[in-house]
């Protein structure tokens, strides 16, 4: 079995033609690995700009490109054709699945599809890399450079930001923490059901009336005995939280409290904190403690 371990770097730019916005891929690049995880290919290719004719200043700091560079560089069909080549047969690679949207946007764009056909089965690195590193378990992603530099990789003479570069480095937190056994059950076949889990969007739920909403769950439980609280005041939505008044029926204890409701692929994710006081801003509710 063979890898290949992509990044891409885009401009995010407004289409009169889809009358929206998209990230304009401008440059890719890949490393192509066996089975040991030895390098054994690399592709990397600029890509002419054919949808916005200027660079954002982000992009052009962060990749050092300029207009002009990406001006001399093939034209995506062409790019993405021999991309494709080189991906033949290979299971690929990605750090998060970011670079899968870009992609699936630019291929809808000038195919007027949304099918990566040169893509039989995936993994997300990201993922593989912090599960294994045991990083982070409320599922806060964790970015490329910073797991590297966890992982004892040097990054100082690495020029970030270029695709081949980062496909290089996102291979190096591969070999880290690679075991055969636990990376297979990472890989899953890009089927319908791939693509319905890139496609959707997490969202907050903030009302009632969404048909995920459980009143069931909106309770909290005193952070002083553990008791289950009675609330005391109707649920406020305040930055994408529900919250209100509680009191214990046990000890008599006073406390504000916070549920935020994730909506995700596979349900929901409910996540009940305790502010600091009563007398608490909700504005500091991400430094609530949690409690379940």
């Amino acid at each position: 079995m063979e890898y290949v371990v992509f990044d891409l770097e885009w401009n995010g730019c407004y289409s009169k033609r889809i009358d929206g916005f998209i990230n304009e891929i401008i440059e890719f690049g890949a490393v192509k690995l066996d089975e040991n995880l030895n390098e054994i290919g690399v592709f990397s290719s600029l890509v002419r700009p054919e949808i916005s004719k200027r660079l954002s200043g982000s992009v052009k700091d962060l990749t050092s490109l300029s207009y002009e560079e990406l001006s001399k560089g093939a034209p995506f069909k062409y790019v993405y054709k021999r991309f494709s080549r080189f991906c033949s047969g290979c299971v690929l690679m990605t750090w998060s699945t970011s670079d899968l949207d870009a992609l699936v946007s630019n291929i809808r764009y000038h195919y007027g599809t949304d099918r990566i056909k040169c893509m039989e089965k995936y993994a997300d690195l990201q993922k593989y890399c912090q599960d294994r590193m045991k990083h982070d378990p409320a599922g806060n992603a964790m970015g490329l450079q910073a797991a590297a530099e966890l992982l004892g990789i040097d990054t100082e003479n690495i020029p970030l930001h270029r695709a081949a570069d980062d496909s290089r480095l996102s291979a190096a937190c591969l070999r880290k923490v690679y075991d055969k056994e636990s990376l297979m059950t990472y890989i899953v076949p890009a089927d319908e059901e791939f693509y319905d889990r890139l496609f959707f969007h997490p969202y907050y739920i903030t009302s009632k009336d969404d048909e995920n909403y459980d009143e069931d769950e909106m309770y909290l439980d005193c952070p002083e005995c553990s008791a289950r609280a009675d609330r005391k005041t109707d649920w406020e939505l305040k930055f994408k939280s529900f919250v209100a008044s509680f009191q214990c029926p046990e000890c008599k204890h006073t406390f504000k409290g916070r549920i935020r409701i994730k909506k995700k692929y596979d349900g929901t994710v409910i996540s009940r904190a305790v502010l600091k006081n009563k007398e608490q801003n909700t504005e500091e509710a991400d430094d609530a403690e949690d409690i379940e």
